[in-house]
C-alpha cells in the first residue's frame, strides 16, 4: 500500500508537467470562459486565467452521479448550478450550489466567488480569486493562477471549516483523513486543446484528474462531457453513506453565455 501510494505521489508530478508541455508544443484554442464546477471560469476542477466577459452573464448546469446500496440500491443524482458575471474586463463575480436528489443533511450551502485579473497581464496573465462558502462546515478557497486560457498553472490555500466534521469538503485539493480536514495548500494545473470540433481539456487540482470535451453548439452554449478520477472525497463520502457509495466518473454539463 505505501509502496502505491508513493509510486502514486511520484506520477502525479510528471503527469501535471506533461499536461504544460503538451499545451505548448500542440494547437491549442482559447478556452470559453465558462464556469467550473466549482463556479469561477475554467475548465471542470479548477479556474483559468479567464474571467467572464463585461457585462455578460455566464451560467452552468452539470450534473453528477452516484449510487448507494442500502435496503435497495439508489441511484442518486447531484446537480450542480452555477452563474457569472462580468462586472469589467479584469473582475467576474459568482455564484456555484450544489443541488442533491437525497436533500441530504451534508448538502454544502451556497458558495459565492470572485476573481481578479491583473490588468498588466500580458503575455502572462496571473489573476486571483476566492471561493467563499455561506455554510460553516465547507472550506473557503484562495487562489492565484498563471498563464493562458490554453495552459495554466497555480496555487493556493484552503481555510475557515469546520474540522472532523462529516463532509466538511473543499473544492481544491486532497482530504487529510489524519487530520480530519481538507489538505492546507493545493496546486493546479490545466491545458485546453482546441480540436475544431470541440475543445478538449486536460486538468489537475492536487486531488483528481480531470479529461473532458467542451463542444460548443450555437450562440455560445456547449455541451461539456468530462470523466474525472478517484479523488480523496470519494472516501470522505463512503466514510458518511457507507462503502457501497460509488460515484460515476463520467459527468455531464451545460454552459452558455449570454
Amino acid at each position: 500500500m505505501n509502496a502505491t501510494k508513493k509510486f502514486g505521489n511520484l506520477i502525479r508530478p510528471a503527469v501535471v508537467i506533461g499536461i504544460l508541455l503538451a499545451a505548448f508544443f500542440l494547437t491549442a484554442g482559447t478556452a470559453a470562459a465558462d464556469p467550473s464546477l466549482a463556479g469561477p471560469t475554467g475548465l471542470f476542477l479548477s479556474p483559468s486565467p479567464a474571467v467572464c466577459k463585461p457585462g455578460k452573464f455566464s451560467g452552468g448546469l452539470y450534473l453528477q452521479n452516484y449510487s448507494i446500496q442500502r435496503a435497495a440500491s439508489t441511484n442518486e443524482r447531484s446537480l450542480i448550478v452555477n452563474g457569472l458575471y462580468g462586472i469589467s474586463r479584469v473582475v467576474e463575480v459568482g455564484f456555484s450550489k450544489s443541488l442533491d436528489s437525497m436533500q441530504s443533511s451534508f448538502d454544502p450551502g451556497l458558495s459565492l466567488n470572485l476573481k481578479y485579473l491583473f490588468p498588466d497581464s500580458k503575455a502572462l496573465k496571473v489573476a486571483a480569486g476566492l471561493v467563499i462558502e455561506t455554510d460553516n462546515n465547507s472550506y473557503s478557497s484562495a487562489y492565484l493562477v498563471a498563464g493562458q486560457e490554453i495552459a495554466y498553472f497555480g496555487m493556493g490555500v484552503n481555510f475557515g471549516g469546520h474540522r472532523a466534521y462529516p463532509m466538511n469538503k473543499s473544492h481544491y485539493g486532497g482530504y487529510d483523513f489524519s487530520e480530519m480536514a481538507p489538505n492546507n495548500f493545493f496546486f493546479i494545473a490545466g491545458a485546453n486543446f482546441d480540436l475544431k470540433v470541440a475543445n478538449l481539456t486536460v486538468e489537475y487540482n492536487s486531488d483528481a484528474f480531470s479529461f473532458g470535451f467542451r463542444v460548443p453548439t450555437v450562440d455560445g452554449y456547449s455541451v461539456n462531457l468530462a470523466y474525472i478520477s478517484d479523488s480523496d472525497y470519494d472516501l470522505v463520502h463512503r466514510n458518511v453513506y457507507g462503502d457501497s457509495y460509488k460515484r460515476q466518473k463520467v459527468t455531464l454539463g451545460v454552459t452558455g453565455t449570454f
